[in-house]
């Protein structure tokens, strides 16, 4: 994991992960007991 944020209106952590590939996150994510369905993907501006 990168960075973490709260998403305080919805009650909700959010978590920014870096991975060559969404496969690899679907597998931890598996692995962790967590739904896919959750993982969103996002653009970073710096």
């Amino acid at each position: 994991m990168d960075k973490a944020y709260i998403d305080e209106e919805n009650s909700q952590a959010i978590c920014c992960w870096s991975a060559p590939d969404r496969k690899s996150i679907e597998e931890l994510f598996t692995q962790a007991n967590v739904h896919v369905e959750s993982i969103r993907s996002v653009v970073e501006y710096k």
